[in-house]
């Protein structure tokens, strides 16, 4: 006799969404490295964007629709630490540092720190009691932007003949100053807990609305200009970070 099925236990499919697109991520970035072997490297960094994208979704998508749990949390962990530490570490390594004998080196360290930073990520996350100066910064720099970050030297190339940005030991300088920007103890801002004035509102989407027509017209011009950006950023964050805690302890 066959068993009825017991729709009563059964899962909504709205609750594995998460997961979906955390595996939609990886997928991503699998298939970036199959772009990196063939040459094709535009489409190899467009996707690790668009992973980038997709893990700034998941976790959202799962606390909105209150299935976020330690299973999903672990998955998301050991999907960015292939998206942003092992695809852009093969990346520019087929795209340059097999040039140089240290190159291979160069990304092993890349990926040991990203490793790193993605497991005190971890255990910092599973710590109820953040103060606030934990909710407005990272501890380093996250892992999306680490991983978009050590690309950088490739959006250059895309729209600059520089012999400087090509140039395989300055790349593999650049690199271990990212790898150990990951693993620092340098705050930078997190827009997570950033709250928008209501008079701001139609300027920040004016913003985003001109920020999404440059990504546009000139993806990686505007892509290298926010890279930059975002480096900039670091020592003002620090600045702003380190008053914060002056402030409180006065």
């Amino acid at each position: 006799m066959r068993k009825k099925l017991d729709i009563r236990n059964a899962m909504p499919i709205t609750k594995l969404l998460p997961s979906i697109v955390t595996m939609a991520a990886l997928c991503v970035g699998m298939t970036s490295v199959r772009y990196g072997f063939d040459g094709r490297w535009e489409h190899s960094v467009l996707l690790i964007i668009l992973a980038a994208f997709l893990d700034g979704i998941d976790g959202r998508l799962a606390r909105y629709l209150g299935v976020a749990s330690d299973f999903g949390a672990q998955i998301d962990s050991l999907a960015d630490f292939f998206n942003f530490g092992v695809a852009p570490a093969m990346l520019i390594y087929l795209w340059s540092l097999n040039t140089i004998n240290i190159g291979w080196g160069i990304v092993l360290v890349f990926t040991i720190c990203m490793a790193i930073r993605l497991a005190r990520f971890n255990v910092l996350s599973m710590n109820k009691s953040n103060s606030k100066e934990q909710e407005l910064f990272f501890l380093g720099v996250p892992a999306p932007l680490g991983g978009i970050l050590a690309l950088f030297p490739i959006v250059l190339s895309f729209e600059f003949d520089s012999s400087v940005a090509t140039n395989p030991w300055i790349i593999a300088i650049y690199v271990l100053l990212v790898s150990f920007a990951l693993t620092s103890r340098l705050r930078t801002f997190s827009i997570k807990k950033l709250d928008v004035a209501p008079e701001y509102v139609t300027l920040l989407l004016a913003g985003i609305g001109l920020l999404i027509a440059a990504l546009i017209i000139k993806p990686w011009v505007t892509i290298a200009i926010l890279s930059v950006m975002y480096l900039t950023s670091i020592p003002v964050s620090v600045w702003v970070s380190c008053r914060m805690v002056k402030k409180s302890e006065s």
